[in-house]
Parts: structure tokens; C-alpha cells; sequence
């Protein structure tokens, strides 16, 4: 097919091929320069057919943005290349990093050099400065040098490469198979551990107050689990509490799994269930998910990074991204037992619409919480049938 999404589509993975930063923005730019349109209509009319000699002038604009790219490239990875052999000393060799990597539009390029320098020598980053004069071996010399210029050259995320990223104070094994956690979702978190802590638990022990010897285990369900940061911290942070893990991916449940031995947590297990599909227990205390919520027609304003090497079934969703809410909200009820919690992590554009789901589903008490940057980050509704007697 020749439509604009398609040639566009083709146009992105012939560029990321030739390791092309800003892949999807360039291929973008150039499209639209030659359809004569803004940027952002592209995917406005991406079933528009283009013309042969549209499709030449495309073909044309993308192979001297290549050759252009490969010249500079040359020069400077050989600039990089001749330092790093040529020295040895920790400091000079981190200072030319972060140059590289800033040179290259990596963002954050000094904290990336120094979580690399910290993995390879197996030092706290914190505690960098203190080794700032010893010279590196050469075998650790040629492991910085590779993962520094693959995530100059690929925007290759530097959590991938390491197979790492922190979250919650802990760290947790990631793959290209899972979502990169964000520090986001620790909104997402906070909230959750707050509510079972002060919410549920009181609510159980009012319940159970006739029976002193009651213990409570607040049962939770984290639905589309990934590397299963969200299940995995509720386990280790709620005393008592049974977790369960689901996710139609079974790349992903392995990854949530190998996370669940790393850190040793025995009160979550894990399975493959499309949403609600293979899910039998249907009291659960809270429900919380961090679903694919990002519309297709945001893509252009999607970090390099994210577009080329996250999987894109854990970011984007149908109807403007809100179809995984809408899906979770109609059978959340069900499973969820009387005063039980739904909890959302959302797009800092979707809080109205996310709350009139929930409203429009019987949840009552639905709230919006902000992130640090005072973006809305979650929404979180209740059920309740009825209330409390005293």
C-alpha cells in the first residue's frame, strides 16, 4: 500500500535501520515538507494514497538525510573512539561521555554516563567522585565505550542495556519484552499503599471486630503487570496482603516473575489472563492497573527512545487511548468485594473522561491525584453497595 500512514510507517524503521536519531520526527518533517502539510496532520489524513513522485521526492530527502548523518556520525565516533583508547583516567573518561552523549540529544546524558561508569565498575554513583583519579582497565574500558555509544548512536535506553532500573527504593530486572518503569507510576504506588493502609485495613477491622483473632490480608489484583513493579512492591510493602499478577504477555509475566525471585516475594503470583479473562477469586480489596493509555495520535510527540525499543502494546490504546479503561471499569464491579478500590495511573490529558467512566460505572467517591509536576496522574474510585451499619 502507498497510503501516507504506511509510506510513513516504512519510512521510520528505513531510518532507524541506518541508526538515525529522531527517527519518526525526521520522517515526519520530510513527509510533510513534501506533501505541503503541518506535522501534526499526517496522521490526520493517513489513509491519503501519495502520488509516484511524491514517493520519489520522500525516497530522495531520507537518503541525504543518511548520507548527511553518516559523515557526522564518522567524525565524531572516531573522536570518541580515539579519547577513550587514548585515556584511562575515571574522570576524563566521564567527562567525555556525558559531552558525547549530550552531542548525540541524549537527555539527562550526565546521569546516564554515570549509571553506566557506576554498573561497569561497580560502584555506588554517588560515590564516583571518590575514584575520579584511578585509571580503568582496559576490559571495563571497552564495555563503557559500547553501551555509551549504542545509546548515543541507537537511543538505546540505558535501563535495557543494564537490564535495570530502580523503583520504589528497589531494583527491578527489565527487558525490552516489558515497559521501562517511570517514576510516574511511584504516584500510583504511594496512593495504593496509602489506601490499604489506612483505608482497608480499617474497614476489615471494623468488620472483624468481633473476632480478635482475625488477621487480615488485603487481597489485591494488578492487571497488565509488566515487569511487575506495581504487584511486587504492594506485596513487600502490605504486611499480610495476596497479590495477583496478570497480563496477556507472556514475555512480560516471565520478566514479573524473575523480578518476584530476585526480590524473594512470596505472596504474588502471576497469570496470563486477557484483563478479567482467567480471573476466578472475585473479592478483591483493590484492583490497580497501569494500562496502555497513550493514543495513536500522539505518537509524534513520543521521546525517540520509547517509539524504538519499548514495546508498543504497553503503550498505546484505541479510542484516544482510552480503551483499556473503559474495558477495566465495565467488569471491575464484579470482582471487586463491597468498599474495595479501583485505582488507575491515566495521561495528564484523560482525567475528565476517566472519571465519567468510572462515575458512569457505580463507582462512587472517585478522586484525581496529581503528579510533582502537578499533572493528573491517578484516578481512584470505591465501590459501595450499602453502608456500615454501627
Amino acid at each position: 500500500m502507498n497510503n501516507l500512514l504506511d509510506i510513513l510507517n516504512k519510512s521510520v524503521n528505513y531510518l532507524e535501520k541506518k541508526n538515525i536519531k529522531n527517527a519518526r520526527l525526521t520522517a515526519e518533517s520530510i513527509i510533510a515538507e513534501v506533501m505541503k502539510m503541518e506535522r501534526i496532520m499526517l496522521y490526520a489524513e493517513f489513509e491519503r494514497i501519495l502520488l509516484e513522485n511524491e514517493l520519489k521526492k520522500i525516497r530522495e530527502k531520507l537518503n541525504e538525510v543518511i548520507n548527511e548523518t553518516k559523515e557526522k556520525n564518522i567524525s565524531g565516533d572516531n573522536d570518541f573512539e580515539n579519547i577513550v583508547k587514548s585515556e584511562k583516567q575515571l574522570k576524563l573518561l566521564l567527562d567525555k561521555s556525558i559531552q558525547y552523549l549530550k552531542k548525540n540529544d541524549i537527555e539527562e546524558g550526565k546521569l546516564i554516563a554515570e549509571i553506566v561508569f557506576s554498573h561497569v565498575l561497580n560502584i555506588d554513583r554517588m560515590m564516583l567522585f571518590t575514584k575520579y583519579r584511578d585509571d580503568i582497565e582496559d576490559e571495563k574500558i571497552e564495555k563503557i565505550r559500547y553501551f555509551i555509544q549504542k545509546i548515543g548512536r541507537e537511543k538505546f535506553p540505558v535501563q535495557y542495556l543494564l537490564n535495570e532500573q530502580e523503583f520504589y527504593g528497589r531494583k527491578f530486572y527489565v527487558d525490552k519484552g516489558v515497559l521501562i518503569p517511570r517514576q510516574d507510576t511511584e504516584i500510583l504506588v504511594e496512593k495504593m499503599i496509602d489506601i490499604l493502609k489506612h483505608n482497608i485495613l480499617k474497614i476489615q477491622d471494623f468488620v472483624d471486630k468481633d473476632n480478635i483473632n482475625s488477621k487480615v490480608h488485603p487481597k489485591i489484583l494488578d492487571i497488565g503487570v509488566g515487569s511487575g513493579i506495581i504487584g511486587i512492591t504492594a506485596a513487600l510493602e502490605i504486611e499480610g496482603s495476596y497479590v495477583l499478577g496478570v497480563d496477556i504477555s507472556e514475555k512480560a509475566l516471565e520478566t514479573a516473575q524473575k523480578n518476584k525471585e530476585i526480590l524473594k516475594v512470596s505472596n504474588i503470583k502471576f497469570l496470563k489472563s486477557d484483563l478479567f479473562e482467567n480471573v476466578e477469586f472475585r473479592e478483591f480489596d483493590m484492583i490497580v492497573s497501569n494500562p496502555p493509555y497513550i493514543s495513536l495520535s500522539e505518537v509524534g510527540i513520543m521521546s525517540d527512545d520509547a517509539l524504538l525499543h519499548e514495546p508498543s502494546e504497553a503503550l498505546f490504546a484505541e479510542n484516544d487511548g482510552l480503551y483499556f479503561y473503559y474495558e477495566i471499569c465495565q467488569k471491575a464491579f464484579d470482582y471487586l468485594a463491597n468498599f474495595g478500590y479501583l485505582l488507575f495511573e491515566i495521561g495528564y490529558k484523560q482525567a475528565k473522561n476517566i472519571v465519567e467512566i468510572m462515575t458512569s460505572s457505580g463507582f462512587k467517591n472517585v478522586e484525581v491525584i496529581k503528579d510533582l509536576a502537578g499533572l493528573d496522574r491517578v484516578v481512584v474510585g470505591q465501590k459501595i453497595i450499602n453502608k456500615i451499619e454501627s
